[in-house]
C-alpha cells in the first residue's frame, strides 16, 4: 500500500503497523476467495466428470445419508433426487446381501480401502441388480465423515456367466451320455487319438426276441417308446452294477465290465446284470401284456477300446472277445444267458449252470458253452 502527500511527513510507526495489518488481512481475504473459486471450479469439473461417468458413484455420510449420487446411479436405480434426499444407504441394499454389505461397511469404517466389493441393490421398481466396485472412507481428526464408492452394474455379466455355466453343464451332461467319464475328460484335454488295450474284460450282447414281430403291429412312435422304456431300465442296471454301456444297435444292447477303469469283478457284475435284465423283461411283459423275451451272450478276454470319428464319435470295442460275445448272443436261445468257457471259469463258484456242450461258432469252429441258470446262495 502506497500513500502520497504534498508535504513531507514524519514516519508514523503506529500508522505503518496498522496499514501492514490491514494489508495482510486484505491479502488473505483475496487469496481465500481465489482458493474458493479454484476449489469450486475443481469440484464442478469433478462433478461434470462424475455425472458423465457410466459407473454408479455415491458419497454417503457417517449416518448413511446420501451426500451425492451421480446421474448413472439415479438412472440405474430409478430414484429421484427428492427421494434420495430422504433415503439412507440401507434403503437400497437388497435383503439377500444385507449381512454381507454390513460386514463390508464395517471393514471400510476401520480404515481399509475395499476393492472388488460385490453387493445387490434394489431398484425403485423392486428389481435386484448386482454391482461390483470399491469403497473407501474419509476421516477428519480420526472421525468418519463420509464413505465414497464407485460401483459397476454387473447384472448382465452375471446373467451371461450363469447362462454360460448352464450351457457348459448341458454340454458336459451330453458328453457323459455319449462317452465314459474318464474318456470324456481326456477328450476335453484335446487328445486326438484314444486307444487302449485291456487284457481282461467281460462283454455282453443282449437282443430282444419278438421285437421284430412287435414292430409290425404297433406305430413307430409306440415302438420307440417301448424300446426307450426297456433300454432305460437296462441303463439303470448298468449304472447299478458299475458297468459301461457301449451302444445299442436296433433292438440289441451292448455293455462291458472292466473298462475304462479296470475292475476285478467284471464277470460277476455282467452276470448279475444279465439276470436282472431277464427279470426286467419278464416284469415288462407281465405289466404290458406284450410278450417279449431276451437272448444274452457273454464272453471274457482282451479287447481294444477307443474313440472313433470326429463328429458323432463313439466309444467302441474291438477284438476277438467282442466277436465271440456277439456270437454267443446270436447262437443262443431265447430266455437264456449263454457264456463261453472263459467266462465260466470266473463264475463257476457263484452260479448254477447248464452245460450246453459244443456248438459251431462262425470263424471259431466248435466251442463249449454254458447257460447261467441262477445264483448260488
Amino acid at each position: 500500500m502506497i500513500f502520497y502527500s504534498c508535504e513531507k511527513q514524519q514516519i508514523d510507526e503506529d500508522l505503518l503497523q496498522m496499514m501492514t495489518a490491514i494489508g495482510s488481512q486484505i491479502g488473505q481475504f483475496i487469496k481465500r476467495k481465489q482458493a474458493e473459486a479454484a476449489l469450486a471450479e475443481s469440484e464442478e469439473r469433478y462433478r461434470d466428470l462424475f455425472e458423465g461417468a457410466s459407473d454408479l458413484i455415491q458419497s454417503v455420510d457417517a449416518d448413511g445419508n446420501f451426500i451425492y449420487v451421480n446421474r448413472a446411479w439415479r438412472e440405474t436405480l430409478g430414484y429421484s433426487e427428492t427421494e434420495i434426499a430422504q433415503m439412507t444407504v440401507l434403503d437400497i441394499i437388497h435383503p439377500d446381501s444385507a449381512i454381507h454389505s454390513q460386514e463390508t461397511f464395517q471393514r471400510v469404517m476401520s480404515g481399509k480401502n475395499t476393492n472388488r466389493v460385490k453387493a445387490e441393490f434394489i431398484t425403485k421398481d423392486g428389481q435386484k441388480i448386482s454391482v461390483e466396485g470399491s469403497v473407501n472412507c474419509k476421516f477428519v481428526d480420526n472421525k468418519l465423515v463420509a464413505t465414497r464408492a464407485i460401483f459397476r452394474d454387473i447384472t448382465e455379466r452375471l446373467q451371461a456367466e450363469e447362462a454360460l455355466r448352464y450351457q457348459q453343464q448341458q454340454t458336459e451332461r451330453l458328453l457323459l451320455n455319449i462317452l465314459p467319464g474318464p474318456i470324456a475328460e481326456r477328450l476335453k484335454q484335446e487328445e486326438t487319438t484314444i486307444a487302449e488295450n485291456f487284457a481282461d474284460v467281460t462283454v455282453m450282447f443282449a437282443d430282444l426276441v419278438g421285437f421284430t414281430e412287435l414292430s409290425s403291429t404297433v406305430s413307430p412312435t409306440e415302438l420307440v417308446e417301448i424300446l426307450n422304456v426297456i433300454f432305460s431300465e437296462f441303463d439303470q442296471l448298468a449304472e447299478k452294477h458299475g458297468l459301461e454301456k457301449i451302444k445299442t444297435i436296433g433292438d440289441a444292447y451292448m455293455v462291458v465290465g472292466g473298462l475304462p477303469v479296470p475292475q476285478s469283478n467284471h464277470a460277476i457284475a455282467i452276470a448279475e446284470m444279465a439276470l436282472d435284465m431277464q427279470t426286467s423283461i419278464a416284469q415288462f411283459s407281465e405289466e404290458t401284456g406284450r410278450i417279449l423275451n431276451i437272448r444274452i451272450g457273454i464272453n471274457t478276454g482282451p479287447v481294444v477300446a477307443g474313440v472313433i470319428g470326429t463328429k458323432k464319435f463313439i466309444y467302441d470295442l474291438w477284438g476277438d472277445t467282442v466277436n465271440i460275445a456277439s456270437r454267443m448272443e446270436s447262437h443262443g436261445l431265447p430266455g437264456e444267458i449263454q457264456i463261453t468257457e472263459a467266462t465260466y471259469e470266473y463264475l463257476r463258484d457263484r452260479y448254477f449252470f447248464e452245460g450246453r456242450g459244443e456248438i459251431p461258432v462262425k470263424g471259431k469252429g466248435k466251442m463249449n458253452t454254458y447257460f447261467i441258470v441262477g445264483r448260488k446262495v
